[in-house]
């Protein structure tokens, strides 16, 4: 059993707990994990690798990524959402003209610090792991990159964007950032993953249907999942990926022999 599942992730599990569940499903010792975490509060798109697909989980973390999100002027959490300790703070109510020439700010290449409670490894040890002791996180701003950032939604003090971006961006970071550039603390009450790469929510299925009917009805071929370009190759081809000569040389050779073709059509069309 091999492929990747694309979960519609529930509220309220971790993406360790949608493994953990999909693992009761497989045969015993078929592999299972995760192609990038979801917070608890998120729901959406949560890409599984099956079997031999873990060791292709790689290509797929540092996809981009689209979000819908929904946040929420005058409260502060120490979580950047509504799943933290929560406080309530004075702000003066934000008109949507000021919310709209703000997000013109937070789109493009950006300096962003990671949430405290994140995933985040500092010298060894994940971040959350490190609040969650009562210590002191300070994490540095890295680069992001916001491709579009759209206001769906606005009734005070609740605001909803479509948010896509780079992989690596925290959204939680973004709301907090964008309550903070208009002098009011705001937090995410809700998230939804809904594109990883190619990857579009419509693709994905919930945990119980995957439970009622079954994982390999909703098991997807590596192929048809991994961002690489489809490349055909013969069958003396194919026999030689399986007698372990290597890809590179093989690939070479196909793609070399592509390029003379082009080339001889490109003579004879010219000359």
């Amino acid at each position: 059993m091999v492929g990747f599942l694309i979960v519609d992730k529930p509220k309220g599990l971790t993406s360790h707990d949608v493994v953990a569940k999909v693992r009761k499903l497989l045969p015993k010792g078929v592999k299972v994990g995760h192609t990038g975490t979801l917070d608890p509060l998120a729901t959406g798109i949560l890409i599984l690798s099956v079997g031999k697909a873990t060791r292709l989980s790689e290509y797929l973390l540092k996809q981009d990524k689209c979000y819908t999100v929904t946040g929420r002027f005058g409260l502060e959490s120490d979580t950047y959402d509504i799943d933290g300790k929560v406080k309530k703070i004075e702000c003066r109510e934000i008109k949507k003209e000021e919310l709209f020439r703000v997000l013109n700010k937070f789109t493009g290449e950006i300096l962003q610090v990671p949430p405290p409670y994140s995933a985040v490894r500092i010298k060894g040890k994940k971040a959350y792991q490190l609040a969650r002791e009562g210590r002191e996180v300070e994490l540095p701003p890295r680069k992001v990159e916001v491709y579009s950032l759209e206001l769906i939604d606005f009734n005070y003090p609740y605001f909803t964007l479509k948010v896509c971006c780079s992989s690596g961006t925290y959204v939680r970071s973004l709301v907090h950032d964008i309550g903070k550039e208009l002098g009011c603390s705001a937090v995410v009450t809700d998230l939804r993953r809904t594109r990883v790469g190619n990857i579009g929510e419509e693709m994905a299925v919930t945990l119980d249907k995957i439970e009622e009917e079954g994982i390999e009805r909703y098991l997807i071929p590596p192929q048809d999942v991994l961002p690489f370009p489809k490349l055909e190759v013969s069958d003396e081809e194919k026999k030689r990926f399986r007698n372990g000569a290597p890809r590179r040389k093989v690939l070479c050779r196909k793609w070399r022999g592509i390029y003379r073709s082009r080339k001889s059509r490109k003579g004879k069309a010219t000359g």
